[in-house]
């Protein structure tokens, strides 16, 4: 299921670069989730232990931000995310993560390669709290479509998720 959601995720990017080439980058100082912001996602979820389909989402903060080389600028956040999943039966699980972004428009590539600059790469860590008690991470993708609205691509907590970010 993770090779799906990795195929489906990079059909986003390709489909997204042959429209938008030369495309408006909507980063702003090298960072698209900017320090202060709140943003929540929701989505499909597949793969709950390599079996079974549901819905997850949640809502993050970003709090900061920091430069590495005084190039690349990084946000970071506090995130809650939940996971409902239908099988064999009904599983819930719920999770408090630390998160860390990076936009790639940071990079400063070529006017031909533009797409690239609304995509903003995430990973998170902290503690799952359902169905057990534990450390749990996620990573994920989002391109954005606009200043506020993105597609997502996320792994962790249990699952792969396929959905939507909106930015406040």
């Amino acid at each position: 299921m993770k090779k799906i959601a990795v195929l489906m995720a990079l059909l986003c990017v390709v489909s997204g670069s042959a429209f938008a080439a030369g495309s408006a980058s909507f980063a702003k100082d090298g960072v698209i989730i900017e320090p202060g912001s709140l943003n929540a996602n929701a989505g499909l979820a597949f793969g709950y232990y390599g079996y079974g389909i549901g819905v997850g989402g949640g809502a993050e903060y970003a709090i900061g931000k920091f430069t590495i080389a005084e190039k690349l600028p990084f946000v970071y956040g506090a995130a809650a995310r939940v996971g409902f999943y239908f099988g064999s039966g009904f599983d819930l699980s719920v999770g408090a993560m630390g998160t860390l972004h990076f936009c790639w428009a940071a990079l400063g590539l070529p006017d031909n390669m533009s797409w690239i600059n609304n995509i903003d790469t995430y990973i998170g860590l902290g503690l799952q709290v359902l169905p057990t008690f534990g450390f749990n991470s996620i990573a994920g993708t989002n391109y954005f479509l606009s200043k506020s609205l993105a597609i997502n691509v996320e792994s962790g907590l249990n699952s792969t998720y396929l959905g939507v970010l909106y930015k406040f």
